[in-house]
């Protein structure tokens, strides 16, 4: 019984110094169900990208194409942010990585904390032809960027809330990386200053070697 008790204080020792040293604690997976379905996704757009003509991923490569890279689904990247509406859609052109820009507007904003630190991130519908009225556009930045994930950032895409909502949620575990990241043939819009985050986000897709 005293080998026991020794065992488990040294386990709690243990325990609380690699706290300690990480300067956080484990953070909560995702529920069985919710990961199979982002395995799901995951898996369908890896075919995507291996078969479909609209495919990023230039033809010569695709046969040898083994898959994106992701991070393993994380409930503390899945956040219900507060919604805050503009009173009209400013215009916000997003400049794009081969020149020009692509025609959007200010819908509204987001926030919410993220690794304990108070965050906000602008959201953008798409104006003009290829828009969808029905869906947000949430371009942003984190210091992952250049490391694990796209140098010039990823987006999100999310449904537009109802015209009561007060809060929103935003899931990082399904970011994705522009198909600029995959083939420098395409121009994506790049992230405005106002939608960088002060803290990595672990979550989405990760950096793809071209």
């Amino acid at each position: 019984m005293r080998k026991l008790l020794l065992l488990a204080g040294l386990l709690a020792v243990v325990g609380l110094l690699v706290y300690n040293f990480s300067g956080t604690s484990v953070a909560p997976p995702a529920d069985p169900a919710y990961a199979e379905r982002i395995r799901l996704a995951r898996q369908q757009k890896d075919n995507a990208f291996r078969t479909a003509a609209t495919s990023p991923i230039p033809v010569a490569q695709r046969a040898a194409f083994g898959g994106l890279r992701y991070f393993r689904p994380d409930a503390a990247y899945r956040v219900t942010a507060q919604l805050t509406r503009a009173a009209v859609l400013a215009p916000l052109p997003l400049a794009l990585t081969g020149g020009s820009a692509d025609a959007y507007a200010q819908w509204g904003t987001a926030a919410f904390e993220l690794g304990g630190k108070a965050q906000k991130l602008v959201l953008l519908q798409r104006q003009g032809v290829g828009a969808n009225p029905n869906e947000l556009f949430v371009p942003f930045t984190d210091p992952t960027n250049g490391q694990q994930t796209y140098a010039a950032g990823r987006y999100l895409d999310v449904a537009l809330p109802p015209a009561d909502a007060s809060t929103i949620e935003l899931d990082f575990n399904t970011a994705y990386s522009p198909f600029c990241a995959y083939n420098h043939a395409y121009s994506c819009p790049k992230p405005p200053a106002d939608n960088r985050l002060t803290v990595p986000v672990l979550a989405g897709e990760q950096q793809v070697p071209l």
